[in-house]
């Protein structure tokens, strides 16, 4: 009997080729539509987060969502990109991916330009809030941060122990300065370009550790308040802090500035209650926290508020972080008009 011809390359296989092409293919649909899937719980998890703190008043538990804001909406972004182009994750992953560092370059896009880098004029206050981290020990770096931005009134939070010889290193730029270092939990130190009257701090009471200074400005008396509140988990004395923090500054008369580590974004409920309790203005929403993650801040935490009576006329902008895993925040005010006026 004649044998058959073998198939020619590329011609044979038959029905075990075309089996294999067709599993290849339902492989192919089903990643295909478990990416979708994923999506489509990517995008509803999106947005539950966003949801989430219009719950808030039932649990405050619930304001812990609303830190996350921004992520949340890039994230539903992301993933309804994915779902339109029907790329799926192979899409939402990297347009997810490139939102986060995208917010970090905008971040880091707000350094001072050259011009903030001299002495304001007696009528400016350039103000720093600047957490410097308890582990952070390079004092000698924090001081050069200090000095690269010339401002006329720092405060620090978590000003400890080994950051005592500071005072003397920025004595001749800031010859004035108080902490409470010597009071339990108040690790905090105000420094000064002008003379401080009234120098006063509380650590233990309803509200959170601060330094409350007047610096006497060449445009006036300025109050200086420096913070720092307690964070998640703590969110109801966190609260309760911010609440004591608000009724107290609006017993204080004249121009007042207050700056620190509140541990909120400014869509915290927290912090709006703040805002709007306190009369106080924020100027601050940069991401600033955190800073060891290398130029990647994701959360703006560091604020300064001001009292109507003042004016932001450069900032606010982020620093270097000097060792600390929070970048300063830097900004300059002064009386506005009608103030300057009285």
């Amino acid at each position: 009997m004649a044998r058959k011809p073998a198939p020619k390359a590329g011609q044979g296989g038959g029905k075990g080729a075309g089996r294999g092409k067709d599993g290849a293919r339902r492989k192919e649909t089903g990643r295909r539509k478990g990416g979708m899937r994923l999506c489509w719980l990517g995008l509803l998890a999106a947005l539950l987060g966003l949801a989430a703190p219009l719950l808030t008043p039932l649990w405050l538990g619930f304001d812990i969502f609303s830190q996350f804001t921004i992520h949340f909406i890039i994230m539903a972004i992301a993933c309804m990109a994915g779902l339109a182009s029907r790329a799926g994750m192979k899409l939402a992953v990297p347009v997810f991916i490139g939102g986060i560092l995208a917010l970090s370059a905008w971040a880091m896009s707000g350094r001072p330009p050259p011009e903030e880098s001299g002495p304001t004029s007696g009528a400016q206050m350039r103000i720093m809030s600047f957490n410097t981290w308890t582990r952070n020990r390079d004092i000698g770096a924090i001081a050069a941060e200090v000095r690269r931005h010339v401002p006329d009134i720092v405060g620090m939070m978590e000003f400890a122990p080994p950051k005592e010889k500071l005072p003397s290193m920025l004595k001749d730029m800031l010859p004035y300065h108080a902490d409470c270092i010597d009071r339990p939990h108040c690790y905090i130190g105000v420094f000064s370009r002008w003379p401080m009257d009234r120098v006063s701090a509380r650590s233990l009471w309803a509200g959170p550790p601060y330094m409350h200074v007047v610096v006497r400005t060449p445009s006036g008396p300025l109050n200086v308040f420096v913070i720092h509140t307690l964070r998640f988990p703590w969110m109801r004395s966190q609260q309760k802090q911010l609440q004591a923090m608000a009724r107290l500054v609006r017993k204080v008369k004249g121009p007042v500035v207050i700056m620190g580590d509140f541990n909120s974004t400014p869509f915290s409920i927290m912090m709006r209650e703040f805002e709007a309790t306190s009369r106080l203005r924020r100027h601050t929403f940069l991401p600033s926290w955190p800073a060891w993650a290398g130029p990647f801040p994701q959360l703006a935490i560091d604020h300064v508020f001001t009292s109507p009576s003042l004016r932001v006329i450069s900032g606010p902008y982020l620093g270097g972080s000097s060792g600390s895993d929070h970048f300063p925040v830097i900004l300059t005010v002064e009386k506005s008009p009608a103030a300057a006026k009285k």
